[in-house]
């Protein structure tokens, strides 16, 4: 019964969150712009940096081509 009470709970959590993000993107663009979509911007930054040096374009090194073998 508690496991029960326990996953009823969890997603009554889950979607009260999805609600409370949802009001939260209702308000002004300039209150968004605080420390989360900071870090969302430098997260993203990293991604399309790393993607940029070392993107699936990029050819694999066979086992012998490593300069110190």
């Amino acid at each position: 019964m508690e496991t029960l009470i326990r996953i009823f709970t969890a997603i009554l959590n889950f979607f009260s969150a999805i609600g409370s993000f949802f009001t939260e993107l209702k308000k002004p663009l300039l209150d968004l712009w605080g420390l989360e979509m900071l870090f969302v911007g430098i997260m993203l930054a990293v991604t399309v940096a790393g993607m940029a040096a070392f993107g699936p374009w990029t050819r694999k090194r066979r086992p012998g081509e490593y300069p110190w073998q």
